[in-house]
């Protein structure tokens, strides 16, 4: 089947501490029950759908689009509260903003607490990659990017034993939406799409050559839908998914500061090319389970790491959901939840729960209350203790139903700690210590300062804090402390570092500036944030840039790293001329010279031994 949903309401879960542990006795089933959402008076009711994109923000859950039946794919937008009594309400945009047009199998993700981002799907005759964001607050849409043609490529992995498909923007028209009285015939869509003579390689556990989490700056993914996709650290992640004419498994990341698309070269045990898997993400890690390769339906499991872009097939212990796709899954408490779906000839009303601690599955009984049918292409979110389903297609018709599943109860708030020390950070009534930057005052805690950094423990407490005067000397007045050669949006990002452990929206230029400011600080582990996302970005342009910062600042990994890139690439012409700026540093000129003579004569030492010892012959004793 192919035009079913992508679960993409799967796709942005509140984020839970898996630390915290809510056992239920061991594998035993779970008895919990269903009842059917109670409407207020006057609500609205949304029409039919499958395929709907969907997200949970600010109390309310909010749905865009899908497939309509007989009325096609859509385009309105909805919201429910679920702290109020005002039920569904169609969500008002304004006018003048531009908005996106109809489209089911896509996903709709939370990058903040007010903006949502949507990105592709299928509108009935193409597939897309256009890429818009929703403000809440002033209810407008923006097109970050409007639907591109890219071209296909393709990665040879050795391991796998066959070509990966991996990326590639053919916008083949042999698979479609196929409707047979107002609805779809998913065995006929199967049946045409496992003979359509499109070639699906065989394995594809992962991308041979690709490693370190690493990424190349890329025009952005092609045309699709029934892919993965989240937010994470300010940037839209995206993986896999079908378009048009193959099914894929490559990985972007849109960066939503700089606008820009960068291609992943994620590491581990990649899954294999699919589309329209389950996903649900937490604070760290997104995980996919299921999915659909033209051939077979997925039951494999898997986590993402999005801090370094590292897959794992996670174990299948237990009771393991049956291969299926277009099901929904979410994360609760110590557990993640799968639920309905498609296995190839029915639809699915079952529900199995992960235990992320015993990594094992086990079977909900859910068959109590106001049970729902079985489903596919359904929304599935979770808010507080329970799971909300809306919609869906049971096999013969697209469902407008809407009901609500009692979870276990949790009861443990998300982690704050982050949260709480931003407010810190901004909150001047609560500091006591200012800094002159630029001529404007920072505010600070000395005590957070020192402990976390050797620099500041030394100005503060140490040797030099003859010179700093805090509150308690004079008072509600204090003498700034002068710090010369930052500039105040440096310092604000050290300060934000110092206060979190984090960096949010880091640029290639604050990297760079960081990077500097992080030797000056004695912060050893922002220098090496700052490196990886520099390493990142190195290109032809900037890398005899990266080069001399990194020899000044004692950067060493990220100094290896444009060294080796520029010996790979000397015969390029921007490479060549940026050796000019080198006479400011011509120790390093000296260092590129050595290293490329050294590997050119260990190359002639390993041809001239080759040779005397009987070249191939002996190679393959």
């Amino acid at each position: 089947m192919m035009m079913e949903s992508s679960s993409s309401s799967s796709s942005s879960f509140s984020s839970h501490d898996h630390h915290h542990r809510d056992r239920d006795g061991g594998g035993g089933r779970q008895h919990l029950i269903w009842s059917r959402v109670s409407l207020p008076p006057g609500s609205v009711v949304p029409p039919r759908r499958s395929g709907a994109a969907s997200v949970v923000v600010r109390g309310k859950l909010y749905m865009f689009g899908g497939y309509g039946g007989g009325t096609g794919r859509l385009d309105d937008f909805y919201s429910y509260s679920f702290d109020s009594d005002a039920g569904w309400e169609r969500v008002e945009v304004n006018p003048e903003s531009p908005r996106p047009g109809c489209r089911e199998n896509n996903g709709v993700v939370i990058g903040d607490c007010s903006r949502m981002y949507l990105f592709g799907g299928y509108n009935g005759s193409t597939w897309l990659n256009d890429l818009w964001m929703f403000d809440i607050d002033t209810r407008s849409w923006t097109c970050m990017q409007e639907s591109t043609t890219t071209t296909t490529t393709t990665t040879t992995s050795a391991a796998a034993g066959g070509m990966i498909l991996a990326g590639g923007g053919g916008l083949g028209v042999g698979v479609g939406a196929m409707a047979v009285g107002g609805e779809r015939d998913d065995d006929l869509v199967d049946a045409v799409v496992s003979n359509s003579g499109i070639a699906i390689a065989g394995g594809g556990g992962g991308v041979g050559g690709m490693g370190g989490g690493s990424g190349t700056p890329s025009a952005g993914p092609s045309r699709r839908f029934g892919y993965v996709s989240v937010v994470h650290d300010n940037k839209f992640v995206l993986f896999g998914g079908f378009d048009g004419s193959r099914w894929l498994n490559d990985m972007f990341e849109f960066d939503l500061g700089t606008k820009t698309w960068m291609r992943i070269e994620a590491r581990g045990t990649l899954p294999s090319m699919r589309s329209c898997p389950a996903w649900a993400k937490d604070d760290r890690y997104v995980y996919i389970h299921g999915g659909y390769d033209g051939v077979e339906r997925k039951a494999d499991f898997f986590a993402c790491d999005l801090s370094t872009y590292t897959w794992t097939e996670l174990p299948c212990k237990g009771s393991a959901p049956s291969p299926r796709y277009f099901h929904s899954c979410c994360i609760h408490g110590s557990k993640l939840y799968t639920y309905g779906g498609y296995n190839g000839s029915d639809r699915l009303a079952d529900m199995l729960a992960y235990d992320f601690e015993t990594n094992h599955w086990s079977e909900v009984d859910c068959t109590n209350g106001e049970r729902p049918s079985g489903r596919s292409s359904l929304v599935a979110q979770v808010y507080e203790n329970s799971l909300y389903i809306f919609g869906g297609y049971n096999g013969s018709t697209v469902l407008n139903d809407f009901y609500k599943f009692r979870l276990r109860p949790v009861n443990v708030p998300p982690p704050s700690l982050v949260a709480d020390m931003q407010r810190l950070m901004l909150r001047e009534e609560l500091s006591d210590i200012t800094f002159l930057v630029e001529g404007r005052e920072v505010h600070a805690n000395r005590a957070l300062l020192a402990i976390r950094s050797d620099y500041f423990e030394a100005l503060l407490f140490g040797g030099m804090c003859e010179s700093v005067t805090t509150i308690a000397d004079v008072g509600e007045r204090r003498t700034p402390i002068e710090l010369r050669d930052i500039s105040h949006g440096v310092f604000s990002k050290v300060l934000e570092y110092l206060y979190t452990d984090t960096i949010s929206h880091l640029t290639w230029e604050m990297g760079m500036s960081l990077l500097i400011a992080s030797e000056q600080f004695m912060l050893d582990r922002l220098k090496a944030l700052c490196e990886d996302r520099l390493r990142r970005e190195i290109s032809a342009a900037n890398v005899i840039g990266v080069f001399i910062a990194s020899h000044r600042h004692n950067a060493r990994g990220l100094k290896e790293i444009a060294l080796e890139y520029i010996l790979r690439n000397l015969s390029d012409k921007m490479v060549a001329e940026g050796l000019h700026d080198l006479k400011s540093e011509p120790d390093l000129l000296v260092e590129i010279i050595t290293r490329s003579a050294t590997s050119q004569m260990a190359g002639m030492w390993a041809d001239s031994a080759t040779d005397h010892l009987g070249g191939s012959e002996w190679s393959e004793r």
